[in-house]
């Protein structure tokens, strides 16, 4: 059986999650609270989340336990079938990791405006703060993040657009009716979405992709091949 450890709030704790129903493989949630994960160095050593449990056998870091989960599970694949294709898959799943991940944290925990909506879901994985003191702490914690990596050293317009390139570069790559890469469904597909998902929950993403229904179709035939059985939503303005 496959224990999932998770903090409910994070993309890449969907991505897993989606990964999983896609392969339709059962598991167990835990949700590990934010101050207490020290108390699950058992699982992730390095105390980072995503971590699964497969009986005994331990892997954490989304992209190793994707890894680990193709070769348990090898069908349905999540790999493109062509050697180049694989290898561009890679290259998008470590963009979506990466980069489009500071995007979601700029715009969605280091803007006020889009960090309020939010603060129940993170007050409860965070305990022993305050529910008043949740949006500062979120806040203060991400603006640190994004002004170390340069992201969050950038003007708010900037920024979005930067965000609105990222947002036509996925809109190029679906077309009408397409995947990221190759024929089917891949990890690419299951990394970008996630935080999209994310990132819909700021107000100027929702207003872009208004524009962009190629890509709200896509993130809806993924999210039917690859359903998130948690019972969270992840529709535009809700929490992920």
């Amino acid at each position: 059986m496959i224990t999932l450890y998770q903090f409910p709030t994070s993309p890449f704790c969907e991505k897993i999650r989606r990964l999983l129903g896609y392969k339709a493989l059962p598991y167990r949630l835990i949700d590990v609270p934010r101050a207490a994960v020290a108390d699950y160095r058992d699982v992730s050593p390095i105390g980072k989340f995503p971590a699964i449990d497969h009986d005994g056998t331990k892997v954490w870091d989304s992209t190793d336990i994707a890894e680990y989960l193709e070769r348990i599970a090898p069908d349905p694949t999540v790999l493109p079938n062509a050697t180049r294709d694989r290898a561009l898959a890679h290259v998008i799943e470590d963009w979506a990791d990466e980069s489009l991940y500071l995007y979601e944290i700029e715009m969605r925990l280091a803007w006020r405006h889009n960090l309020l909506p939010l603060v129940p879901s993170f007050a409860a994985t965070m305990p022993s703060v305050p529910e008043h003191q949740v949006a500062d702490f979120v806040e203060k914690a991400a603006k640190a993040m994004t002004t170390a990596q340069g992201l969050g050293r950038k003007p708010v317009d900037q920024v979005v657009r930067d965000a609105e390139r990222h947002l036509h570069a996925i809109d190029g790559l679906v077309g009408d009716g397409g995947w990221l890469v190759g024929s089917h469904l891949s990890i690419a597909d299951l990394s970008v979405v996630p935080q999209l998902n994310a990132l819909l929950c700021t107000r100027e993403v929702v207003e872009a992709t208004s524009k962009m229904p190629r890509i709200m179709a896509w993130r809806r035939r993924v999210m039917d091949a690859a359903p998130d059985h948690s019972g969270r939503r992840s529709e535009p303005g809700a929490e992920t």
